[in-house]
């Protein structure tokens, strides 16, 4: 990989992994408020770094696809980034859920989903992401 859009694609798949890494960091931890609250930040960060690595591998095979998760997630299922569509628009409406807002019970919602098929998507993408990395 050596033109800047390669470089970018390559970035992102970095971050994605080290995002994803952390994330499951937290998930092994038995969960309280402050390790709820960290799964929260984690799930938000991770997901972000995961549409993002997938909208670099889009855009580096010359898919023209604008920059937000709404316009990448279907561009992802449609070239078999992702297999469950709407899985990944409930998860961009839990991340969005908490974004702005702190309620315990949706706080609790969350962190149910990112442990549970959260983490499952955002694994499933990057695992398809490494393996074709150089389509």
């Amino acid at each position: 990989m050596s033109d800047p859009t390669d470089r970018r694609q390559q970035l992102a798949l970095q971050h994605f992994a080290q995002a994803l890494d952390r994330l499951r960091e937290v998930v092994a931890l038995p969960e309280d408020r402050i390790i709820r609250d960290a799964l929260i930040k984690r799930f938000e960060f991770t997901f972000e770094a995961g549409w993002k690595a997938a909208y670099r591998w889009l855009r580096a095979r010359g898919i023209d696809v604008n920059e937000g998760a709404d316009e990448v997630i279907p561009q992802a299922f449609k070239h078999r980034l992702i297999t469950d569509e709407a899985g990944w628009g409930a998860m961009r409406k839990y991340r969005n859920r908490t974004a702005h807002t702190y309620d315990e019970a949706v706080a609790v919602d969350v962190a149910a989903f990112a442990r549970s098929t959260g983490l499952a998507l955002l694994t499933e993408l990057h695992q398809v992401l490494q393996a074709r990395a150089d389509d």
